[in-house]
């Protein structure tokens, strides 16, 4: 099947003009925007739409990570995405796919095609374990990899950031001890060197996720309910008034509020 892919084209978005970190008015190439699992406030989307040119042409794509097919966070961030009137966006439910054993026809041709040419992919909140299970054993990640490659802005909510890194932290049930315990598994690998979860998770693990910084040399980056964080290419900023935490390797940990700015880290 081909997916006819259209967008209206209409200035919905009343924000100001704001400007990339290097200056220019808007850049189409190597963008991510970490956002909290909490609510999706209407200007982070009117940022993203900005900032990925979709106004000009191209289509949204959402990744469910759900394991049903009723994932309120996809239909949700689609309508957020309406709001703005930008009708081309279309979500790829892999719910049915995730509770088999994934295979690389598992993902078709038309949805390889629809994800490595969109104008913006979005990973909201859902269970990343299976989302990463299905992304590992098809050709999901080296998709979303080539995506990256051609300049497509990556959005990840809550969990869905989480696994945008080359690691992430997972709960995993350790059946000799008979309980739970934090392990760290491969992620997307879109973001290097980048381990991301929420403010909550440090509280709990500082000293452990330190300690992993140091010996892996990973950047902690720590997103509360309403954070939202761009980066382009290298550079970051913080868009929300909610705080971010950083982790760095052998440094104290850094917080950073709305308009603070990282320069070469990611």
């Amino acid at each position: 099947m081909v997916f006819a892919l259209i967008t209206y084209l209409f200035a919905a978005c009343n924000s100001e003009n704001r400007q990339t970190l290097s200056g220019e008015n808007e850049q189409l190439s190597g963008q991510f925007f970490l956002v909290g699992k909490g609510t999706y406030l209407k200007k982070t989307t009117c940022d993203i739409i900005e900032k990925s040119g979709i106004r000009k042409g191209g289509h949204v794509i959402i990744l469910s990570m759900a394991e049903n097919k009723l994932d309120s966070s996809a239909f949700f961030l689609q309508k957020q995405f309406g709001e703005q009137e930008i009708m081309a966006v279309h979500i790829f439910d892999f719910a049915d796919r995730i509770q088999k054993k994934p295979s690389p026809i598992s993902l078709t041709n038309s949805e390889i095609l629809a994800i490595e040419n969109a104008s913006i992919i979005c990973i909201p909140d859902g269970n990343r374990n299976s989302f990463m299970k299905l992304a590992n054993n098809t050709r999901l990640k080296k998709v979303l990899q080539n995506a990256k490659a051609k300049g497509v802005l990556i959005v990840g909510i809550g969990s869905g950031a989480s696994v945008l890194g080359d690691h992430y932290y997972a709960y995993v049930n350790d059946t000799v001890l008979k309980r739970y315990k934090i392990i760290m598994k491969p992620g997307l690998d879109l973001l290097k060197n980048t381990v991301i979860d929420n403010i909550v998770f440090i509280r709990n693990y500082k000293e452990a996720i330190q300690k992993n910084s140091k010996n892996k040399n990973f950047v902690f980056v720590g997103l509360a309910d309403t954070s939202c964080l761009w980066i382009k290419e290298s550079n970051a900023r913080v868009l929300r008034k909610s705080k971010i935490v950083f982790i760095f390797p052998n440094k104290p940990m850094k917080k950073l509020v709305k308009g603070d700015e990282l320069i070469g880290v990611f």
